[in-house]
């Protein structure tokens, strides 16, 4: 059988913004997103810090840098892991964070749970896909027929307005992994819980149509214009919605092929 891996290419895009709540009082944000292509793989990660950690921001931007260095350099083992030992693979991405926590609260001077943050992220390489969700925030994903589905719901703590974090001790079973094979062009959303007040829907717990509307225009738009779309949609529209901050990672797995086009999209979705 032909190994159709060649076949696809990945585009991603993302975007944050502080919150209402944390710009009325000078709070930096604490929702932080990145992307990474390197090695062969492409890959998006986002976390959320925990509000009642004092430099939790700074905990999620570590944690998205850890995470983005280790899906990039060990994808295949991840992969290899968790066709049987989900457990093992959940125990080394947990572990890479939170080596990667140790080393900046020494410098810090504070502690491994002042940086207490979730975590999200997708990851593609040849033809297949990686995705993990610890904590609040949503994945949905959207097929090459335009169906949305919501990958993994938002998970809440042992009690209420709570969830889970990397500095738990029970991150590692609390991690939930995918992984698939790609076979048609698909997208992917991950958003902060802030963003999820306006593109997921707890009542059906399904993604709004507006995130089939942004991953449409990430397949489609040329990557400068459409970084200004996102910054704009998620400022004016998506922002307006919640006092929290929001942030928003989109990746698509597209044909080689795939035109480009000139379409000029409306600001606000």
């Amino acid at each position: 059988m032909a190994d159709l891996s060649a076949d696809f290419t990945c585009k991603t895009a993302f975007a944050s913004v502080t919150g209402r709540s944390h710009a009325k009082t000078s709070t930096p944000c604490q929702d932080y997103v990145a992307a990474r292509t390197s090695n062969g793989v492409t890959c998006v990660a986002l976390a959320d810090g925990a509000g009642s950690r004092a430099r939790s921001e700074v905990g999620a931007q570590v944690a998205v840098t850890a995470t983005l260095a280790y899906l990039c350099k060990n994808f295949e083992s991840l992969w290899l892991n968790m066709d049987k030992h989900n457990t093992k693979a959940a125990q080394r991405l947990v572990h890479r964070c939170l080596d990667a926590f140790r080393r900046k609260s020494a410098k810090l001077g504070c502690k491994n749970d002042d940086l207490a943050c979730t975590l999200l992220f997708v990851a593609y390489s040849q033809g297949r896909y990686i995705a993990g969700h610890l904590g609040d925030g949503v994945i949905a994903s959207v097929d090459a027929d335009g169906r949305l589905q919501t990958l993994s719901v938002p998970e809440n703590g042992e009690f209420a307005n709570t969830t889970w974090f990397l500095t738990d001790p029970k991150a590692i079973p609390k991690l939930r992994l995918y992984r698939a094979k790609v076979e048609t062009p698909m997208g992917f959303a991950i958003m902060s819980d802030g963003t999820a007040e306006s593109l997921y829907q707890k009542s059906s717990a399904a993604p709004a149509q507006a995130v089939r509307t942004l991953l449409d225009w990430n397949a489609t738009l040329p990557g400068k214009k459409f970084k200004a779309v996102l910054n704009e949609n998620l400022q004016t529209s998506i922002a307006r919605k919640t006092s929290d901050d929001c942030a928003l990672g989109l990746i698509s797995i597209l044909k080689r092929e795939h035109f480009i086009s000139g379409i000029d999209p409306v600001a606000a979705i």
